[in-house]
């Protein structure tokens, strides 16, 4: 199996004498409120962190690796960023308090269009990279490093569904991660503008024993028109000091990565090269030419088959024996094919699914169940408070 030097985010912690730290928190400008998750570093030097969910951070590094020309930045999603001359910071004061102006939310571009637009659902990416090579990173990675892909798009409207990749190794407890959607900078191709507009974070956590995860990207409301570039930032690791998040990766001779190990950092690209990130999208066309042909539809009704099922979950307890309580209105969404169906009032779903699709079933305060059909047979789902269920297979029994 060939390996390619792409996706382990790794951190260690190290006594450096001499070292500066500067400790302080980064707030709402008009609220006071602390901002959780905010990038920190000097720009361009590798030297980054990130803020806590109470907006606290501590970023450290020697003397000897910064100039007083340098720049510290901080920027968050849906704040305008500020840049602060390292010079101009005052080292007597023991904690910094940061404010940031938030930024008018940006919505979505409209589409007007005189012609009636076809709906088209369509995956892009690589999803099938499992066997052909481990991506990751051996070098140590701060709080805000990042590790990305080029997603190359046929010209067109898309609105971008659902995220999905596998996790080879994960030795940690959880792993939080935040995902970002760039387009890429017209200078080199490198990450540039975040498509993610809606002021709130995308995060995940991917959790020990998890080997596939999904993001519904709907409540982000994110369009694309071509080429984009996603990403997985690393903003904590519980349960060991040394994280090792290794991905499926492979060679593909267009193919596109990029890798920064800090906030703020420089963004290098790693060219023939990707991580096995794919999307599901929809294609907003008024071209018949960009419609499945009879003979694709044809093939996808045959791979079809309606599943039905009820979900439930566990009751109280009655002469030792807990009891199944159908769950109306839960969510059975296939990502793959982008329907959903609510349950009935006896907790009962209809749905046409094939080979490979993969299942998502939540209900309010029950953790999400993320499920891939192995074969499509009818099957019943009970979801969990207590604990989270990250994968199964739908098999015949």
């Amino acid at each position: 199996m060939k390996e390619i030097l792409l996706s382990v985010f790794c951190i260690w912690t190290l006594a450096i004498q001499g070292q500066l730290a500067y400790e302080g928190q980064v707030v709402d400008a008009q609220s006071g409120n602390p901002i959780p998750f905010v990038n920190i570093g000097v720009v361009g030097r590798g030297i980054g962190t990130v803020s806590r969910e109470d907006g606290r951070f501590l970023l450290e590094f020697r003397p000897g690796e910064v100039e007083s020309g340098d720049l510290l930045r901080i920027s968050s999603l849906g704040y305008t960023p500020r840049e602060i001359p390292l010079a101009h910071l005052d080292t007597r004061l023991k904690v910094f308090v940061f404010r940031l102006e938030p930024e008018p939310i940006s919505l979505s571009e409209v589409v007007v269009s005189s012609a009636e637009l076809m709906e088209v659902e369509e995956e892009h990416g690589y999803p099938d990279l499992i066997g052909k090579g481990i991506g990751y990173w051996k070098d140590s990675v701060a709080l805000g490093g990042e590790l990305a892909s080029l997603i190359r798009m046929r010209k067109g409207l898309y609105r971008l569904n659902s995220l999905f990749f596998h996790i080879l190794e994960n030795p940690s407890d959880s792993v939080q991660l935040r995902i970002n959607f760039y387009s890429p900078n017209r200078n080199g191709g490198i990450p540039g503008e975040n498509l993610n507009k809606s002021g709130k974070n995308m995060l995940h956590t991917v959790k020990a024993g998890t080997i596939f995860s999904v993001i519904d990207l709907k409540p982000y409301d994110l369009w694309v028109r071509d080429d984009f570039i996603v990403s997985l930032e690393l903003l904590g690791v519980h349960g060991t000091p040394q994280v090792m998040l290794s991905l499926p990766a492979g060679e593909q001779p267009s193919g596109k990565s990029y890798r920064r190990y800090a906030s703020q950092g420089d963004w290098e690209t790693i060219d023939g090269a990707v991580v096995g990130f794919s999307v599901q999208a929809t294609l907003f066309t008024d071209n018949p030419r960009r419609m499945p042909s009879p003979r694709e539809v044809r093939k996808r009704l045959r791979s079809e088959s309606e599943i039905s099922g009820i979900v439930f979950s566990a009751g109280p307890a009655l002469r030792g024996q807990k009891i199944s309580q159908p769950m109306e209105g839960a969510t059975v969404i296939n990502y793959t094919r982008n329907t959903t169906v609510q349950t009935d009032k006896w907790g009962r779903y209809r749905m046409k699914v094939a080979k490979g699709d993969i299942l998502g079933v939540s209900y309010p305060g029950k953790y999400q169940l993320i499920v891939e059909v192995t074969e499509p047979r009818n099957f019943n789902f009970q979801l969990h408070s207590s604990r989270e269920l990250n994968m199964q297979r739908i098999d015949a029994e």
